[in-house]
């Protein structure tokens, strides 16, 4: 029996009874995002930009890296996912100065849920609509990929070896999505935390390294 029917996305426990939850999830609000692609022949001056504006080296690989204040995910190559807090400068404008020439900048911020994923029985659950490896040996610690979550779109990245993983997905199947998350956490139990602000800030936001690509 559960504390709330799985299609509904509120805190508290749903599925199998269960003295630990399997999965615990935790959406992330007021965050902004934006889509960054290398104009042609520029990704490795976009990568340099910026590593001088940010910190952090835009990955060449299916990595997430972290910068002053921003995070950067792969998300193909030449294209990236720019993560920051929500504030008061657009997250185009915050990008389009250190990049102007390099790159093109897509506000993503309100087409998108991010949700933060763990517990014991983390991998299991995904692993039923995962289409990647996610054993520690294959998929760890920084790790990213575009992969599809039973038959949705998603960016799942690991930001802590617990393992932590966070995911975005478009909004639009938000609803359909949760559905397949909830039902494939049943049999272990799960539990819909508090939603939380965004912040680079935050304890709980394990610190990605950052990366020389």
């Amino acid at each position: 029996m559960s504390d709330a029917p799985v299609w509904e996305f509120v805190p508290g426990r749903f599925g199998r009874r269960a003295p630990t939850p399997g999965l615990l999830v935790r959406e992330y609000t007021d965050f902004a995002l934006a889509s960054v692609l290398a104009l042609r022949g520029q990704e490795w001056a976009a990568a340099l930009a910026a590593e001088q504006a940010f910190g952090t080296l835009l990955p060449t690989q299916p990595r997430a890296a972290a910068g002053r204040d921003i995070e950067f995910i792969w998300s193909g190559p030449g294209h990236w996912l720019a993560l920051a807090e929500s504030s008061a400068q657009d997250i185009e404008a915050q990008l389009a100065g250190p990049l102007a020439g390099l790159t093109s900048v897509f506000d993503q911020s309100d087409s998108r849920v991010m949700l933060e994923l763990h517990g014991a029985k983390v991998r299991e659950v995904l692993a039923k609509g995962v289409a990647l490896d996610l054993h520690p040996r294959s998929f760890g610690m920084g790790d990213t990929a575009l992969t599809t979550v039973s038959h949705f779109g998603v960016q799942l990245w690991q930001v802590a070896d617990a393992p932590v993983y966070r995911l975005l997905v478009v909004r639009s199947y938000f609803g359909s999505f949760w559905r397949w998350l909830a039902a494939s956490a049943a049999e272990y139990g799960g539990e819909v935390l508090e939603a939380r602000r965004h912040s680079t800030r935050d304890s709980e936001l394990v610190g990605l390294p950052a990366t020389n690509g």
